[in-house]
């Protein structure tokens, strides 16, 4: 009886030893899995930084593109309303006055 007392008891450590080291085992399973899952979060962060990176750029290009053009059309305008200011300089003169006249009063009214 006591022999077999003995097996049982070095059976059950015996086990308690697989156990633990089956524990062990997927423990260190799950470390690398948990790594892996890290190292695919910060890849997949790191490449939405690029893209947002890419898109900043392309659209500075396209702004700077856009503002050369409106640059242009402005220069244009200011060319057309400087020709047309020679050509008919009293308009020019009645608005300018006007503007002179309502800005007098309205400062004046403080």
């Amino acid at each position: 009886m006591a022999t077999s007392a003995r097996r049982a008891i070095k059976q059950i450590e015996e086990a308690g030893d697989d156990i633990s080291d089956n524990l062990l085992h997927q423990i260190a399973a799950l470390r690398k899995e948990i790594s892996t899952v890290a190292d695919a979060i910060g890849d997949y962060g790191g490449h939405r930084m690029h893209d947002v990176q890419h898109n900043a750029v392309a659209l500075a290009n396209e702004v700077r593109h856009q503002g050369a053009a409106v640059a242009k059309q402005v220069s244009r305008q200011a060319g057309v309303a400087s020709r047309a200011a020679r050509d008919h300089p009293v308009p020019l003169i009645i608005a300018l006055g006007t503007i002179a006249l309502l800005s007098a009063l309205i400062l004046r009214r403080d």
